[in-house]
């Protein structure tokens, strides 16, 4: 039988050089890699989370290499792209996934076939193209051993059926290989250009903010002999462990704006918050009474001033929101912690005389939702319960018996939600993920069955929304509802609502596309 290794040195290939990439795809220490513990649909469900979340490493490239080409030329470019670069390297035992920016800091070593997906997957959400994960068995009897990505020719009703091309960076071919079965993830791309995020242009000016004021902070630092703030190590991690973690809050915080997804956004302005807040009172602390050399003291400073100036820009942002969004009813406190207890870096390392201090803490609340409808299935309710409302409600409305055919199509779809809730170890945020394709396709069947419901989002649109964007929105709200606050999350059984947006668009546009 022939080993791994052998087989990796007969798929060796030459790689291009492709240095006139390094500059737009960020440094990766590789410390993100993720291993999806359990099968081939665990990891392939895992892989459309981690190109959500990743997909800000290839905006850049996406950008300047990608964004301005026809579908067809994009795709066989990108293709090219991966093979060209990326070294192929067999999948091993673990479900082993890397981030666009760790493929390429490996990319001489070798990546499997998920990490060449995850990477096409990034770039493509960033081009604003709707593409599906594909995992496929080759032979009768076997078991799903490959994955790649398929892209729908038609964009708009993502109908495999009128073509597809495929991005498999593993192969040098373009075209698709014999397959006896395959099981497809649909990934929902940013339909509002290249910003970093589906709803990103939302906080794209605070964004840049936060750059520039990283950029001149960096360029006012002072390098001296035997610095306890080495320079060259401030840099590094003040760009990787402040600006990108931080520009992936406030693109997440973009998503949950533009969808209205209330807990998601409370969540996410306090993670802000409590990261600014003690960042800056632990650095101003430092700056009063360190006993540091001069050079030290000046790099503290520094990074006290910027700190105090990336505050303004989020108090402003944040004042901003208010302004905008007054559907919130918002009700600010204080609460206090140990400055150790933040994740970004600010400088001084947190467990560099830690002190206690205070942060803002916002509770957001809305409106409630008048309509007596329930798309989706929340996770506490009772099943036949729900289902007999949607029934009846049917019924009472048409008489055209459509509500038999509407218990048909979703009954085995509710069947495997309820056999992923039994089996589910995984924590809440994972199972969610896991659980929204499936919630996706519920709201989707019933804007297909409920005519009267989708006029009524259409009415609500008064031209200020597309009556997709509203629908949108109103799954999000309807689905958040049924998730427990981060608060309450440990002593419910409900989920804990910390998640992005994630592919909803395609089951919406099919509906009206389907129409029309």
């Amino acid at each position: 039988m022939v080993n791994s290794k052998a087989i990796n040195t007969i798929l060796y290939r030459p790689l291009k050089k492709g240095r006139k990439y390094d500059d737009l795809i960020p440094f990766s220490d590789c410390s993100s890699t993720k291993i999806a513990s359990g099968n081939t649909k665990v990891a392939i469900d895992s892989m459309a989370m981690w190109s959500k979340r990743y997909k800000h490493h290839t905006a850049l490239l996406s950008k300047k290499e990608f964004a301005s080409l026809p579908l067809d030329k994009l795709c066989k470019k990108l293709h090219g792209f991966l093979y060209e670069h990326l070294q192929y390297k067999i999948d091993e035992y673990d479900q082993l996934l890397r981030s666009p920016a760790c493929a390429w800091t490996t990319r001489a070593e070798g990546l499997d076939c998920k990490s060449y997906s995850i990477f096409a997957s990034c770039v493509l959400q960033n081009c604003g193209v709707s593409h599906y994960l594909r995992r496929v068995v080759t032979n009768e009897g076997e078991g799903f051993s490959h994955v790649y990505v398929i892209v729908p020719k038609n964009q708009h009703t993502y109908d495999l059926e009128k073509g597809y091309y495929t991005i498999d960076g593993t192969l040098k071919t373009f075209k698709e290989q014999h397959i006896y079965k395959s099981d497809d993830v649909f990934i929902a791309a940013n339909t509002t250009g290249l910003s970093g995020g589906v709803g990103s242009s939302i906080t794209e000016g605070v964004g840049k903010l936060v750059s520039y004021a990283v950029d001149e902070f960096i360029a006012e630092m002072n390098s001296c002999s035997g610095s306890v703030y080495d320079a060259s190590v401030v840099e590094l991690k003040i760009r990787r462990d402040l600006r990108d973690k931080l520009q992936v809050k406030i693109d997440d915080l973009g998503d949950a704006i533009l969808y209205s997804n209330r807990a998601r956004i409370q969540h996410l302005f306090n993670e802000i918050f409590k990261e600014v807040d003690l960042g800056i009172a632990h650095l101003r602390n430092e700056t009063a009474y360190s006993s540091f050399e001069h050079c030290d003291a000046e790099t503290l400073a520094n990074a006290l001033a910027f700190a105090e100036k990336l505050k303004i820009f989020i108090d402003n942002f944040y004042k901003e929101f208010k302004k905008v969004n007054t559907r919130y009813t918002i009700e600010e406190f204080t609460k206090r912690a140990n400055v150790n207890s933040r994740t970004l870096y600010f400088v001084v390392p947190n467990d560099t005389n830690p002190i206690v201090a205070d942060y803002r803490f916002i509770v957001l609340r809305e409106e409630e939702n008048t309509k007596k409808v329930a798309p989706i299935f929340p996770f506490e309710a009772n099943i036949h319960t729900w289902l007999q409302g949607n029934l009846t409600r049917l019924a009472q409305l048409y008489t055209d018996g459509r509500e038999k055919a509407y218990e048909k199509e979703i009954t085995p779809i509710i069947n495997k939600i309820i056999d992923l809730r039994e089996k589910a170890t995984l924590g809440g945020e994972m199972l969610y993920y896991f659980e929204q394709p499936l919630q996706r396709e519920l709201y989707r069947i019933w804007l297909a069955y409920d005519t009267d419901y989708v006029e009524q989002l259409k009415e609500k649109a008064q031209g200020e929304l597309t009556a997709n964007e509203l629908a949108l929105r109103d799954y999000e709200a309807r689905f958040a509802q049924t998730i427990a606050e981060d608060k309450s999350a440990k002593k419910r059984k409900a989920l804990k609502m910390q998640l992005g947006i994630g592919g909803l668009v395609s089951a919406l546009l099919y509906v009206y596309f389907k129409k029309r």
